[in-house]
């Protein structure tokens, strides 16, 4: 079973103490860390890119707990937990998944984790290793606040900007924000994906034909081959030498 890895963020050691003793009671969740402001969460993030949840108060010292959510790129899962009944709005408005009054019981919190273990059950599978003999290679992207769900085989080919990612189907283009680099191990499992340029990769099944270092997939889009990819490119190509 896959653990829900959380946070506790809050300036009140009581509070604290409250809510470890909550999540000591559930077997889905996995404590890894306890912050008593935004900026130790901040630091905490940025070393631990695999964090899915984190219980965040309001009302801290500096930077509040929604203004931490609006300055953060894509955080994880959000639970407010907060004394303060009025910033409701604001925090649903953000998409948190739950909003608890303290003092927090373990009957509410109970169901706080129900919502937030439905909700992050598709990206869990979808992070989960993935076999090369599964009938379904499917995964669920976050785009603009929605898990979408990828069947990779409809992918064309997918395009790096930065820190952002372009998904290109057959049906529509899907952003993510992501680079390439990190979405890449996603990717290992599926053989007919192949990274041809610093900035694309392409489903070898969507190639029309190749011309002067040139891809033109059924899209009628052109991707180059970069220099340092074409060896290993051309290797996973099945060419014909007929005389």
């Amino acid at each position: 079973m896959t653990k829900i890895k959380c946070l506790v963020v809050d300036d009140e050691k009581l509070a604290q103490h409250v809510l470890i003793h909550h999540i000591s009671k559930f077997d889905t969740l996995l404590l890894e860390g306890v912050c008593n402001n935004v900026f130790e969460l901040i630091t905490t993030l940025n070393r631990n890119k695999d964090i899915d949840l984190i219980f965040l108060d309001i009302k801290m010292p500096e930077i509040s707990g929604t203004e931490f959510v609006t300055m953060f790129n894509n955080p994880p899962a959000i639970i407010y937990t907060t004394a303060y009944n009025q910033y409701a709005l604001d925090a649903f408005n953000q998409s948190a998944i739950d909003y608890l009054l303290k003092p927090i019981s373990l009957e509410r919190f109970a169901k706080s984790i129900q919502k937030v273990t439905q909700f992050l059950k598709p990206a869990q599978q979808a992070s989960a290793p993935i076999t090369a003999e599964k009938e379904n290679d499917s995964f669920y992207v976050k785009s603009d606040k929605r898990l979408i769900k990828i069947n990779p085989a409809e992918l064309i080919y997918i395009e790096g900007m930065g820190n952002y990612i372009n998904l290109h189907t057959e049906t529509g283009t899907i952003m993510i924000h992501a680079t390439l680099t990190s979405f890449e191990e996603n990717l290992k499992h599926l053989n007919y994906i192949c990274r041809v340029h610093k900035s694309f990769f392409i489903n070898l099944n969507k190639v029309n034909y190749l011309e002067q270092h040139v891809i033109i997939l059924s899209n009628k889009k052109s991707i180059p081959i970069g220099l340092s990819y074409r060896e290993r490119f051309y290797a996973q190509l099945r060419i014909l030498h007929i005389k």
